[in-house]
């Protein structure tokens, strides 16, 4: 085989494997993303659950109010009780309200990690296959340029 057959060879080589390099970083980046929205998913599913429990668990303190209050005989449907159980379900839906923000809140930064993650996965991809390439071509190029012939300096005698 011709150096410069090799030299071809070679250079498809480092192509060809730099592609490979950066198509594996890219798809890398892409299933961070997947698994960042995964939890993305989870965090809403979670959080919603919270918003349920929280919801029964303000009702059912509401009702307990309630039972409590009609049990003595006060009347539940003016005055201070009632103001009493309006602030309790209004502490509920604070709560609930909280609950969701939070919950919102990390699922955002959980797909936005996940940008993030597919977008390095991205430029590392890019990187490594302009890179691969870029060594590759180097090594064509010293592979086909011409070879100097040595070439002894002429020096004159000495003291002549």
């Amino acid at each position: 085989m011709t150096p410069q057959a090799t030299a071809g060879a070679d250079f498809g080589i480092g192509v060809l494997s730099s592609a490979v390099m950066g198509i594996g970083q890219y798809e890398a980046g892409q299933q961070q993303r997947s698994a960042y929205d995964y939890n993305a998913d989870i965090t809403l599913q979670n959080m919603r659950a919270q918003m349920v429990a929280n919801t029964e668990a303000y009702t059912a303190r509401v009702g307990k109010q309630a039972s409590a209050y009609a049990a003595s005989g006060v009347d539940i449907r003016s005055g201070s009780p009632l103001l009493i159980m309006a602030a309790t379900a209004a502490r509920g839906a604070q709560q609930g309200e909280m609950i969701e923000q939070q919950g919102t809140e990390e699922a955002a930064l959980q797909r936005y990690y996940g940008r993030i993650a597919a977008w390095s996965g991205t430029m590392s991809g890019i990187g490594s296959f302009l890179s691969g390439v870029s060594r590759a071509a180097g090594g064509y190029y010293g592979a086909m340029s011409p070879t100097p012939s040595p070439t002894a300096p002429a020096i004159p005698p000495i003291g002549g």
